[in-house]
């Protein structure tokens, strides 16, 4: 197991009540308001990146960035230490909301979440954010700036981009520690396993070579062959011990899998047996997705080696949404870095980077001709690789299998596990709907995945 990104686990959380009580009176407070989208849906909450940062996930990161790291990670993508870190973790507010809490540098600010104590912000720097379009386009790239990979201009139909354009214009900086650590409803309570807890299940099992699977979807067939095959190749001389499905819970698109469908989804394959329990567990990042592909897989990367995690599997379109980014633009970064994002080499060849080792793989496709699932390969720059069967593959087109469920057809075998489908079919019934919607955004929101 990799030691965790920065060399040290952090962990701000206070357990023992009766000290963590006596933060709770803390006068100076601000309640935690999501970010909404310019039709009034919610598209962010930061409760979730408060906890991240306390739980560990985000290692070494401790707090919400201050204007210099803030331009560190756009500049360079790392933190004032030095490590490597993907995206600027802003706590954006009004000028009027600072003002009504007389929040002042060097306080100790109490976040509250639906009025009640969650966490206590240590205030470094309080900040004007500018011109948020402009912290959009720094985010994300251009395509003149970084032609390596961005191939159309980001606008408000790219959810991460409409995020940060979305924020307050101030921003509060400064360590975070949870005060108030939060219990998870159902179904979320069986998959919130935060690094610590990630990294000593990995050891109580006995697990040497764990490859991650990013998820934000319920599981297709083409999602179980890829992980399953990284599976295979991910241990070098033998195959890897098991694979860590990981789940980024939080406010997605509307068209995505809603939340409870993904994690229960992916539970169907390890309860029919799909994948043998000592080789299979399902958990949960909380994130609100900023779909931004080679960028995001970094903090991927990030979060499943502070888990424990020692290889990550990376397929075509990771963590992407439209055409904005070349389909393979997560390979390229994983095998050549991306220069113009201030990368000059893959992400775990880089000083200060990460150890976990990438499983670059292309697209599978079940073959009628071979009766199997079989590769495509890759395409990008000068990567051109032959499909492994010389026939004519059906690909699972996501779009395709969507409209299936809308008209109320069970997927065929070949597609879509019974279970999952049928975990699918449980959920519309909750929602009235198979997908995340304006509705289901707006929900999600209100009853959140917590209580305190």
């Amino acid at each position: 197991m990799h030691e965790p990104h920065g060399g040290r686990l952090v962990y701000n959380v206070i357990e023992d009540i009766d000290k963590a009580k006596s933060f709770w009176e803390i006068k100076t407070r601000l309640e935690i308001k999501p970010t909404l989208g310019p039709d009034g849906s919610p598209i962010r909450n930061p409760y979730r990146e408060i906890m991240s940062i306390a739980y560990g996930f985000f290692s070494p990161l401790e707090g919400f960035m201050t204007r210099n790291e803030v331009e560190s990670v756009l500049k360079e993508r790392r933190l004032l230490s030095g490590w490597l870190f993907p995206f600027p973790i802003i706590y954006d507010v009004t000028e009027d909301e600072i003002k009504a809490a007389g929040v002042k540098v060097g306080d100790d600010l109490l976040l509250t979440l639906k009025g009640r104590p969650l966490a206590v912000l240590k205030v470094e720097e309080i900040w004007n954010l500018g011109d948020r379009k402009e912290l959009a386009d720094a985010t994300f790239g251009t395509p003149e700036k970084n032609r390596e990979v961005v191939r159309v201009r980001f606008d408000e139909k790219h959810p991460g981009w409409l995020i940060y354009r979305s924020m307050k214009p101030m921003a509060i900086a400064g360590k975070v520690t949870i005060v108030n650590p939060p219990r998870f409803k159902e179904p979320y309570d069986r998959f919130w396993m935060p690094p610590a807890a990630s990294r000593k299940y990995i050891e109580s099992k006995g697990w040497k070579i764990v490859v991650a699977h990013q998820t934000r979807n319920v599981p297709h067939m083409g999602h179980e062959m890829l992980m399953k095959r990284a599976l295979f190749v991910c241990g070098g001389n033998r195959p890897g011990d098991a694979v860590l499905v990981n789940a980024i819970i939080g406010a997605k698109r509307p068209g995505d899998y809603v939340d409870e469908a993904i994690l229960e989804g992916h539970e169907a394959l390890n309860k029919a047996g799909y994948f043998h329990p000592d080789r299979h567990v399902v958990t949960m990042t909380l994130w609100d997705m900023r779909y931004g592909n080679p960028l995001e897989s970094i903090l991927h990367g990030i979060i499943r080696q502070n888990m424990g995690a020692t290889h990550h599997m990376f397929g075509r379109d990771h963590a992407a949404v439209g055409e904005y980014y070349d389909p393979y633009a997560t390979q390229y970064l994983w095998t050549r870095g991306l220069p113009s994002y201030g990368i000059n080499a893959p992400p775990n060849k880089v000083d200060k980077g990460l150890k976990i080792e990438p499983v670059n793989m292309g697209e599978l496709a079940y073959c009628p001709k071979c009766g199997e699932y079989t590769y495509l390969g890759m395409s990008y720059d000068d990567v051109k690789e032959r499909p492994l069967c010389n026939h004519t593959p059906e690909r699972i087109s996501g779009s395709f299998l969507r409209g299936i469920l809308i008209e109320g057809l069970r997927p065929p075998k070949l597609v879509m596990r019974p279970e999952v489908y049928e975990v699918i079919v449980k959920w519309w019934r909750v929602y009235g709907y198979p997908f995340v919607t304006e509705k289901y955004l707006k929900l999600k929101e209100e009853e959140l995945e917590v209580r305190l």
